[in-house]
């Protein structure tokens, strides 16, 4: 079976490998307990994907991870969350999960939360982070929402991009990672990519066409982002598992 950190490959080089997304549970109606959650379904990939990214990052702390992918439903929160888990369930480090999708908000109902300011009010109108952030219940991980509603997005999308608004925000925070919608429905992640440390493409294997990667892939430096690589996901395996193994 691919590992994670074989399916990532560096943003200039043309090795594509893969990797299995497992799909995020429907939203609660309560909030839960991190650790009645389900078992992490990739713990050893998630580990072995922050190795890989370790070495193409700035600073081995306090670091803005964002995911993004090109199209809806390529497996982009399950990413986000399941590496966001790793870093606080096994490591024991404190993580900020942002929801970067208003519409989806997909992280909040996975873990039953409802979500408070958002960021970009606090990052606009002033306020304590408090107001914004949410702690998960006996952890060390956080939920925060990027924005509320699209007249939200569209008032203050300048103020979530400002590189020195991110500053307070991530020396509370062994890491932050960034849930940011698809590049097909939204240009707010788009917005961040100067901001964040590093970017990492989630795409469907098999399904998201070479031409459109590439054209994301361009749109992301465009923007001032360091694309860290690409992920690939929902691989169809024509031979025996085992046999990959052997490959």
């Amino acid at each position: 079976m691919s590992k994670v950190y074989e399916a990532l490959q560096h943003a200039y080089t043309d090795q594509q490998e893969v990797v299995k997304i497992f799909r995020v549970e429907r939203p609660r109606a309560q909030p839960v307990v991190l650790s009645h959650l389900p078992p992490l379904k990739m713990e050893r990939e998630m580990v072995q994907l922050h190795q890989r990214l370790a070495g193409l990052l700035p600073d081995p702390h306090h670091n803005i991870l964002q995911f993004i992918s090109c199209q809806s439903q390529e497996g982009v929160s399950t990413i986000a969350q399941e590496f966001a888990r790793v870093f606080v369930e096994k490591q024991g480090k404190s993580v900020l999960l942002v929801d970067g999708d208003s519409e989806k908000m997909t992280q909040h109902h996975a873990l039953g939360i409802s979500p408070k300011m958002s960021l970009q009010q606090i990052m606009t109108n002033g306020g304590n982070l408090d107001q914004a952030i949410t702690p998960v219940v006996h952890s060390r991980l956080f939920l925060a929402q990027l924005s509320g509603d699209c007249s939200e997005i569209v008032q203050h999308k300048v103020a979530a991009s400002k590189r020195d608004l991110w500053v307070h925000i991530r020396k509370q925070y062994d890491l932050i990672v960034i849930d940011s919608a698809s590049v097909a429905t939204s240009d707010e992640g788009l917005e961040l990519c100067a901001v964040v440390d590093g970017v990492v493409m989630v795409v469907e294997a098999e399904k998201t066409r070479s031409h459109v990667i590439s054209n994301i892939k361009e749109r992301i430096i465009h923007n001032g982002g360091k694309l860290l690589g690409v992920v690939f996901n929902r691989q169809h395996h024509y031979i025996p598992e085992w046999l990959y193994s052997r490959l």
